[in-house]
Parts: C-alpha cells; structure tokens; sequence
C-alpha cells in the first residue's frame, strides 16, 4: 500500500512538472516579438525573378507593423495570400521562427519562396511576359532573363494558353525538337513561322493544329533528309499540309 502511494506521488509530482514547464513555456513564448524577416528562395538557383530582398522589402512595405509585434499576432495567412498574388510567386509558406542568433525574447517571420518555371517568352508590342506550365503569365523584368523559346506576333493572352502552350510543351519534352526550334512568329493570319537554332533557313508550320503529326515530320527530315548538313541548300521548309514536307532550295 505504501509502495502504491509512492508511485502516485512521483507520477503527481511529474505531471505537476510537466504542466509547470507548459505554462512557462507559453509565458515565455508569449514574450517573444518579431525582429527580423527571412526570406528563403527554394529555387533561386534556377529562376532569378525575385531575390530575397526585394521579398523582404515587399513584405515589410506592406505588413510594417510585424516588427515588435508578438509572434502569435501576426496573421501569417493574410502575408501568405499577399505573396500569392504576385505574378512570379508560385507557391509561398509563411511561418514564425525562434531559433537563430538572436536575445531571448526575439523571433522572426520566414517566408519562403518557390518561383514559377517559365516556359516561353511572348515579345509583342505593348506587353513583355513569360509564360508557366501552368499557363500562368509573369511579367517581364530587365534583371532576368531566362533562357526559353521566345515567340513574337501579335498574340492574345488566351491564344498563348490554349494554343502555343501545349505545342510549346510538347516541344521542349523532346530533346531533339527542343535543340532545334529557338524562335516561333505568330503572323496576323494565325499561322506560325519557326526559326531552328542551325541554318538559316524559316519553317512555315501554319496554324498550331495536328502539331504531333508535323513535329514528327520535321524530325524525320532532320534526321534522314539532313543528316549529312544537306539544310544549307533550302530556304524554307513548309509543314502546313497534311503528311507533306515541301523543301524550297535556295
């Protein structure tokens, strides 16, 4: 009987100091301010649109009264909405820290950042972007540019998404295509005009349809037709009939 009531007591007195440190760890962290934004870009060393700074100096225009503010006030949410919002922004997480080099009492804000992927550039008068995966459009900048295909004309935001979008893509998922194709013109009739990388000569594609079936044409003239250099004696190359390759010679 007495050996029960000792492992009642202990099992009491550990609880009791289980609770004690509870409590004490929510009065201290309830002293904790923010002192700092970290920003962290998960994927900067692929895309370059936006550096940590320029994020922090966003952020703290934007949400001033985070610093001395106690961490548990902050609303993290409405920070991680605000971020989503910008163009480059693909996905962003908003979290508070304790842990660094800092006094007892401070904390920070992180922010961590994931840059969307372009996958072409659309040059037109009146309005420079790029263009995602995911058809989402991210405005030029002058610090930045990544290497994609560009594409000229006159093209509407929706014609880039539903009909450039998927042709652009299947090319790029072939590393023969992609090694080839380095421009694409969009003329006032719809109908494309491809520059390769190698020779001189244009690709008249017409409009962006049966796509798989005049890709895989090209590839085959490529790789049969040309495969001893035999582009440098055409000056165009038509794939706008259906399973008809048309060279014209220079």
């Amino acid at each position: 009987m007495i050996k029960k009531i000792g492992y009642l007591l202990v099992w009491c007195l550990v609880l009791g100091m289980v609770f004690l440190s509870l409590g004490f760890s929510i009065f201290e962290r309830n002293k904790i301010v923010c002192t700092d934004v970290r920003v962290e870009i998960t994927d900067s060393t692929e895309n370059q649109f936006l550096s940590s700074r320029e994020v922090r100096t966003w952020v703290l225009n934007r949400y001033p009264n985070i610093l001395k503010r106690n961490l548990d006030y902050i609303d993290l949410r409405n920070i991680e909405e605000g971020l989503r919002k910008i163009k480059a922004v693909e996905e962003a997480t908003v979290f508070t820290s304790i842990v660094g080099r800092g006094k007892p009492g401070e904390g920070s804000v992180v922010v961590r950042i994931r840059q969307r992927d372009p996958q072409f550039r659309v040059d037109q008068p009146g309005r420079d972007y790029y263009m995602d995966k995911l058809g989402k459009s991210i405005d030029w900048t002058p610090n930045y540019t990544p290497r994609v295909m560009m594409v000229s004309g006159v093209i509407a935001y929706e014609y880039a998404r539903k009909r450039l979008l998927p042709l652009i893509t299947y090319i790029q998922e072939d590393p023969f295509l992609n090694a080839q194709i380095d421009q694409i013109h969009v003329g006032g009739n719809g109908n494309l005009t491809m520059v390769p990388r190698v020779g001189d000569q244009l690709i008249y594609f017409g409009p962006p349809e049966d796509y798989q079936v005049k890709l895989r044409n090209l590839k085959a003239l490529y790789k049969e037709g040309f495969k001893n250099g035999g582009w440098t004696l055409y000056k165009s190359i038509n794939l706008s009939y259906k399973n008809l390759v048309i060279c014209l010679k220079k």
